[in-house]
């Protein structure tokens, strides 16, 4: 079992890079869908190394941005900080593994040379060496050329394919079976004396794109209450570091199932939480007695208010019904018609009957009133103490006995009451329909008047209809609360039911176990993710069924393995595995992983940029102005040229 630690380190690539590179000297860029890297051909590395991806946040004329090499609207790779709380604004130029959007490459353009300090200068004078993705179309590679001759001006252009570059670098051999994980795609391409088959090369459209997708979903459905914390950084984290391809996987599933193949195996990522407050405390329940009475006096003189302006507007109409008694006593018939029929009053017998009622309420509330005078100025009692000590008639242990019988009888009077709030929950029950019956009564009113509450036999009905909501009593409390003080002092077997940080801890765990190894395999069995095609082993398979038997030999005697997917554990033992199932009896095979899968390319392609044959495989100005915007020199690491009809 392992705690992880969730970490992100972007390497953010801020320093201004200013190099006294000659003009002679390439700009060497891998364009990759995943990550970018840039540097020149006497780099011994990149010098650039960022996501492949855009921000354009909401303009805010407040804020300026300082840095003055890019657009002060846009943030690029890793200068994108909280990348989560952005994800969904976030901009690039691929079509799965095809330049489309040109607006964002310039962007991306924009970065480079302004990082490697060639944003400023007057002319380009460098060549570009760039990768582009494999069968690139001539209608986007016509777009790249506008864009590099046309907006930078740069003086010669040379395009090659990621993978071909890798192989140079690795120098494998001349005839190669190269089988390049990239990121939305896998390509199975063959390389006989020197020269790829283009005709015969295949494309599974599943990459690294889907596994870590696939691996979100994973977790994010065996973990919906922490659905917000597991975010795709944090994913990525998981399948780079912490992920595996298995050798056999009905194996391995049957080995997680073991549950202590699982504790010793398993990674637990622990998330951020707030421990609760402990509840409980003598000074907690003092300090929710005091709440309470604070709560009790304001609740006293709201009333208060209350009954006196009900009491004066009472008192207004008594004053109101007298001086209609007097119009009857004194002869006014006609005014003291009209007074009874403006009150719905039928004659004087209804009015004596309402000034006795006005009275008599009056009465009642003048007393109710000082009531709870006397209960808001009566003293507070002073708290019991809970360090009571044992009788000294009654043994010790008895006395804990009977304690323990009070407190297991409170405890089982909450659980009752707890179970009537569920089950009042549920609108299907007889409690529930009782309850819609008597509100459906009390709201069907032909006058459209809500009288309920004027009334104090009303508030019955209220009780009736709360009765299964009741809360815990305060009392209940306080007496648990003594118990269990008792109990901790007097009973060694007593444990209280306190919330450890240390339970609190593992329900904000992740454990992260045989998602280790299903999210990768995808790569075998497409399947998983509803995917149609076939697996790479498969594909292998299938590629090499297109040779004839010496050619296959001489393919799998040299199968090479690059891009970022590349870099699982047990990839090259699994297709060891698989091609030993696959391949006629007692065939060798030999499979190559490439140490750098990440930056085999961009070595390869600088390699190339210093070697002779660069400067023939350039593409210049001339030759875009004279054959055409969607021209360019095909070469041996290069994708091939058809004109357009």
């Amino acid at each position: 079992m392992n705690i992880i630690n969730l970490t992100e380190n972007p390497n953010r690539p801020d320093i201004f890079h200013k190099y006294n590179v000659e003009s002679r000297h390439a700009l060497v860029i891998d364009n990759g869908s995943f990550k970018c890297r840039a540097g020149w051909s006497n780099s011994e590395k990149p010098i650039l190394d960022f996501r492949n991806f855009i921000l354009k946040p909401r303009r805010d004329r407040r804020k300026e941005v300082t840095d003055p090499l890019i657009n002060k609207h846009t943030q690029i790779g890793n200068a994108i900080t909280n990348l989560e709380s952005v994800r969904l604004n976030l901009k690039t130029q691929f079509d799965r593994n095809v330049v489309t959007h040109f607006h964002n490459q310039e962007q991306i353009f924009d970065y480079i040379f302004a990082h490697l300090g060639v944003h400023n200068e007057e002319s380009f004078t460098h060549p570009v060496l760039l990768t582009e993705a494999l069968g690139n179309p001539n209608y986007f590679r016509q777009q790249m050329n506008e864009l590099l001759f046309e907006c930078y001006g740069i003086p010669s252009v040379c395009y090659g394919i990621d993978s071909l570059f890798s192989m140079r670098h690795n120098a494998v051999g001349s005839d190669t079976l190269i089988i390049s994980f990239g990121y939305n795609t896998t390509h199975v391409i063959p390389v006989l004396d020197g020269q790829m088959r283009i005709e015969n090369v295949r494309r599974l459209n599943l990459g690294g794109y889907h596994i870590i997708h696939y691996l979100h979903r994973l977790m994010q459905m065996k973990y919906p209450m922490h659905i917000n914390a597991i975010t795709i950084s944090k994913i990525e984290t998981l399948l780079h570091c912490h992920s595996s391809i298995a050798l056999d996987y009905l194996e391995e599933l049957r080995r997680w199932s073991d549950i202590d193949y699982y504790t010793d195996n398993v990674k637990k990522i622990q998330l951020a939480f707030v421990m609760p407050t402990t509840q409980g405390t003598p000074q907690n329940q003092d300090q929710k007695i005091e709440k309470r009475k604070e709560l009790t006096r304001r609740l006293i003189e709201i009333n208060a208010r209350r009954a006196k302006s009900k009491q004066l507007d009472m008192e207004n109409q008594l004053r109101f019904m007298a001086s209609v008694r007097e119009l009857y006593e004194i002869g006014e018939m006609v005014e003291f018609e009209a007074a009874l029929k403006q009150n719905d009053l039928e004659n004087v017998v209804a009015l004596d009957k309402t000034i006795s009622s006005l009275r008599a309420r009056l009465q009642q509330m003048e007393t109710s009133t000082q009531d709870s005078s006397q209960i808001a100025n009566r003293a507070p009692k002073e708290k019991t103490s809970n360090n009571k000590k044992p009788p000294t008639d009654v043994p010790l242990e008895k006395w804990v006995s009977e304690i323990n019988l009070k407190r297991d009888e409170i405890l089982g009077r909450k659980e009752v009451r707890k179970a009537r709030r569920q089950e009042a929950a549920k609108r299907h029950t007889a409690a529930a329909q009782e309850r819609m019956r008597i509100i459906s009564l009390l709201a069907h009113n032909d006058k459209g008047i809500d009288n309920f509450g004027v009334n104090d036999n009303d508030w019955d009905v209220y009780k009736s209809i709360n009765k299964d909501n009741e809360s815990d009593s305060e009392s209940d409390n306080e007496k648990l609360l003594e118990y269990e003080t008792i109990l901790s002092k007097h009973d060694p077997s007593f444990k209280q039911n306190a919330i450890q940080s240390s339970d609190v801890a593992e329900n904000y765990q992740l454990h992260f176990s045989v998602e280790s190894i299903r999210a990768p395999e995808i790569l075998f069995q497409p399947s998983l993710i509803g995917c149609p095609e076939m697996g790479v082993a498969d594909l292998i398979d299938f590629v090499l069924k297109l040779f004839p038997a010496d050619e296959q030999q001489r393919l799998v005697n040299g199968i090479l393995l690059t891009g970022g997917c590349s870099q699982f554990a047990g990839l090259k033992e699994r297709l060891s595995k698989e091609l030993l199932e696959k391949r006629p009896f007692k065939t060798p095979f030999k499979i190559y992983a490439a140490p750098s899968p990440e930056i085999d390319a961009w070595l390869g392609a600088r390699d190339f940029a210093n070697s002779n044959d660069f400067n023939n495989s350039l593409t210049l100005k001339s030759d875009y102005e004279e054959k055409g915007s969607d021209y360019f020199k095909d070469h041996l690491y290069s994708n091939r040229y058809y004109a357009n009809a």
